[in-house]
């Protein structure tokens, strides 16, 4: 009985509260578990999944519209034959709102680009890369006080690596992605 109580309650505080305001900077910061497809680029499946970090700085042009700029942080990927992949990823994104419910609840998607840095352990040998990656989100957000809002959503990225020989001749092209279920506090000033 509590529990109805206590829901009812937060319903009706929902409902009466009046509009969010949408305008200003925010930072945002969370984690998630994530997947990572190499493209058989360690030759050997599956890769682990991981936990990753996720720190984001930000500003709403409106209520419809935000820009952010966003670091990620991947723990380790491992395989079955212990080769490793360490990922870091700063990037751009325009983020798309629909809020509703008084501005308390709020769709996203979420488009981007930027640079993905990893290193990488191939049957003993390290080496380390860098490239250009997409990202796209989608989620929704609960706003729970008039500056903290709680974001679910689904993160992917997509990039290549190319494979060189000495001469400097492509040899192999990895399309490779990477996604993540995750959840973050934002807070807007």
């Amino acid at each position: 009985m509590k529990k109805i109580v206590v829901l009812l309650l937060a319903l009706v505080t929902i409902a009466l509260a009046k509009d969010a305001d949408r305008t200003g900077p925010y930072i945002a910061v969370g984690g998630g578990y994530a997947v990572f497809n190499d493209d058989n680029r360690m030759g050997s499946e599956p890769i682990d999944p991981t936990y990753n970090l996720n720190l984001i700085g930000g500003a709403f042009i409106n209520k419809y519209l935000s820009v952010e700029l966003g670091f990620d942080y991947y723990d380790t990927f491992t395989n079955d034959m212990q080769d490793t992949t360490d990922i870091y990823i700063f990037d751009a994104a325009a983020k798309a709102h629909y809020p509703f419910w008084k501005e308390r609840i709020d769709l996203y998607a979420a488009f981007g680009a930027g640079g993905i840095s990893w290193k990488e352990t191939l049957d003993g040998v390290t080496q380390e890369d860098n490239s250009g990656v997409l990202r796209g989100d989608v989620g929704i957000g609960f706003r729970t006080l008039d500056w903290l809002t709680v974001n679910m959503g689904y993160r992917h990225y997509f990039f290549t690596l190319d494979q060189v020989d000495n001469s400097g001749v492509v040899t192999q092209q990895y399309k490779m992605d990477l996604s993540s279920a995750y959840v973050n506090i934002e807070v807007q000033f």
